[in-house]
Formats: C-alpha cells, sequence, structure tokens
C-alpha cells in the first residue's frame, strides 16, 4: 500500500512538470519601425483673467519622412502640340527637404497649356539667334522649351518677361536657371543640377497657365 501511495505521489510530480514544460512559450517581443523625429517651436498666445494677452513657445515633435525614390525619366518629355501662344511673364524657384520646383508663368489667349519639350542636354550651351556662348552652373543640364512661346507680345508691342535671364538658386539640386534662347516662337531655358536627377512635369492652362519643372 505504502508502494502505492509512493507510486501515486512521483506520477502527480512528474505529471506537473510535463504540464510545465508543454506550457505555451512567451509571446515574441513586439516590432516597431523606427522613424527619426525632429522637434519645432512654435509660439501659443493665451489671455490671462485679467485680459492681459500672453505667448509662450512650445515644442511641436514632428517626424521626418524619406524623400521618395523617383526614376530618371526617358526623355524628351513633351507636352500635346497648341497653337496658342505661351507669353512668358514670372520664372521662379521654390524648394523643400526633397524637391526644387522650376516655375515657369505665362499670360495668352487661350487656355491650353503650354507645349513643352524638355531633355537633357550638354554644354556648352549658346544663346539661339546669335551663338553667343552662355554659361550654366552645374554638372548635368535640363533643357526646357517651350512653342510657340514668347517673352515679347508682338500685338501689343510689349515685353511680358522683364526679370532676370540667369537666376542662382540655392537648392538641393538647382544651381542655376538660364535663359538660352527667346528666338522664332522657342523660348529655352536651361536647368543646371549638381547632377543627373529624377524630375516631373507639371503643364496646366487653367486658372494658371504653368509649366512647372520638379527635380528630387
Amino acid at each position: 500500500m505504502r508502494w502505492l501511495l509512493v507510486a501515486a505521489a512521483c506520477c502527480l510530480a512528474l505529471g506537473a512538470c510535463s504540464s510545465k514544460s508543454k506550457s505555451a512559450p512567451p509571446p515574441a517581443p513586439a516590432t516597431s519601425v523606427a522613424t527619426s523625429t525632429s522637434v519645432t517651436t512654435a509660439p501659443v498666445t493665451s489671455t490671462t483673467a485679467s485680459g492681459a494677452a500672453t505667448t509662450t513657445t512650445v515644442e511641436l515633435p514632428t517626424t521626418s519622412l524619406p524623400c521618395q525614390a523617383v526614376p530618371i525619366p526617358t526623355t524628351p518629355a513633351t507636352g500635346p502640340a497648341t497653337q496658342q501662344s505661351a507669353l512668358l511673364t514670372k520664372v521662379s524657384t521654390q524648394s523643400d527637404k526633397c524637391v526644387d520646383h522650376v516655375i515657369f508663368d505665362y499670360t495668352g489667349k487661350g487656355t491650353d497649356p503650354p507645349g513643352y519639350t524638355i531633355t537633357y542636354g550638354t554644354p556648352p550651351f549658346a544663346q539661339d539667334g546669335s551663338g553667343a556662348p552662355v554659361p550654366v552652373a552645374g554638372n548635368a543640364f535640363i533643357v526646357v522649351k517651350v512653342q510657340p512661346g514668347y517673352g515679347y507680345d508682338f500685338e501689343i508691342g510689349t515685353t511680358t518677361y522683364t526679370g532676370p535671364k540667369s537666376i542662382n538658386v540655392t537648392g538641393n539640386h538647382v544651381r542655376e536657371v538660364v535663359e538660352t534662347g527667346d528666338f522664332e516662337g522657342i523660348l529655352t531655358w536651361v536647368i543646371g543640377l549638381d547632377s543627373k536627377r529624377p524630375f516631373l512635369v507639371q503643364a496646366t492652362g487653367t486658372p494658371r497657365r504653368q509649366l512647372v519643372v520638379s527635380v528630387t
């Protein structure tokens, strides 16, 4: 009888050990994606009980997202042909963390987007018509041609573009934007870059007649 009790006790002990060995494994640690964050400050204005306004500065965390990879396009990039002349009025640039935008604004009759041909070009560059050399800063060059395009309105005898023909740029990749031609209905500008880069093109006719080259 004593032997049976001892055997039963051993079986119970072994059962407990076996139960522990077959228990579910602990859950795997949760994975996380690392993101880089930065802190910006912003002024906040509040009003006290007496009606006086006070301004304090608070820290606002912001997440820094990576720049998106865009393939270098097959050139030339062309827009639909149009008979509506694009009269250049303004050339400007804007840059954010990832992209440099070169913006050409136009006026003129009609609502078609400006007709364009955009490709990578090789220096040296020369002024259309005269053949005078035109230096452009950079190591790679996007050539933008708009046709029919002018910087002068022949109907009313007025120059529509009075801005600089050479624009220095402090951007991510764009170094200079230079006009190399306003000749026989073709406007030509060259965008100098630090290296050959992907770019996107957007042309609009309404409500703003515009051509934008975005370099990433």
